[in-house]
């Protein structure tokens, strides 16, 4: 039944898509990108879903309302509109005997939305060893962190367009394959298990089979677009994709690693903020 198979199949028009596919590409995996025409704002409103708007497939959309049931209404959350940049540092567990470090499961939620409300999260329907790297971030607890390479800021240039464009021309640089003007029709299950999806193209539907999973991207919701500045102009910062152990959830963020997790100079002149939720970014609410 399937028209052709890869190791990872990663969907959406968002910055999440294109960074998890340059990931598994750089792991040595057999990637393929699905992207519509253009990026799309999905709209507002109280039967609008968390993932995969547009899905009418039943088991599809048991599967992706699962992830997001116990969430914030959409019409109710607040939506960031920039990428978050974090300071993160070499993860140096607590040791000693009795002695571990502290894993939240509560957080997860938490995690969960943050990657929903952003344009740039991910899905991931398998949970799989993605070549992450513990690192610790500015308050200190520890994160997962697959870093992609480094990015200048241009001040001249918003943080969202250039990120957008790094992220083109290292998947244009991998030579993965896209599928453009495509669209994910539905997920493939068996048992339980996503193996593939069906994708609606112009010339029909194609069923991919995903060897290692699918990546989903969020979408724009309602918000405005993202003019914020990466830091100091002409300072380097690393792409990474964040995440924490056990979620299915990741976002594309901008890092500057720390040798020891201290705060560099312009994050305590007032360019980042290491607040609650660790980032430096636009929020618009809906209206």
């Amino acid at each position: 039944m399937w028209d052709d198979e890869f190791d990872v199949v990663c969907c959406g028009s968002g910055p999440g898509a294109l960074a998890a596919a340059v990931a598994a590409a750089d792991a040595g995996l057999d990637v393929h990108i699905v992207r519509p025409g253009a990026s799309r704002s999905v709209p507002l409103g109280p039967e609008t879903p968390w993932l995969g708007a547009g899905i009418e497939d039943a088991e599809t959309r048991d599967y992706l309302d699962a992830l997001s049931a116990d969430l914030t209404p959409v019409d109710d959350a607040e939506y960031d509109t920039a990428p978050t940049v974090r300071t993160v540092s070499v993860w140096a567990p607590v040791s000693g005997r009795g002695r571990i470090a502290p894993f939240y499961g509560a957080r997860l939620q938490d995690w969960a939305q943050q990657c929903l409300t952003s344009p740039y999260g991910v899905l991931y329907t398998r949970l799989a060893d993605r070549g992450t790297t513990s690192m610790a971030s500015g308050t200190g607890e520890e994160i997962q962190v697959k870093m992609l390479g480094a990015l200048e800021s241009e001040p001249a240039a918003g943080t969202a367009a250039v990120l957008d464009d790094w992220l083109s021309a290292q998947v244009l640089e991998r030579q993965i394959p896209t599928l453009d003007n495509a669209t994910l029709q539905r997920l493939v299950f068996e048992e339980g298990e996503v193996l593939g999806a069906v994708i609606d193209t112009a010339d029909g539907p194609v069923a991919l089979r995903a060897r290692h999973g699918v990546a989903l991207s969020t979408e724009p919701r309602g918000a405005g677009p993202a003019t914020g500045k990466a830091g100091e102009p002409g300072k380097p910062l690393q792409v990474g994709l964040v995440g924490y152990g056990a979620s299915r959830f990741g976002r594309v963020e901008l890092l500057e690693l720390t040798r020891d997790g201290a705060a560099p100079g312009y994050c305590s002149s007032g360019g980042v903020h290491d607040t609650k939720r660790e980032s430096y970014r636009s929020r618009a609410r809906r209206g």
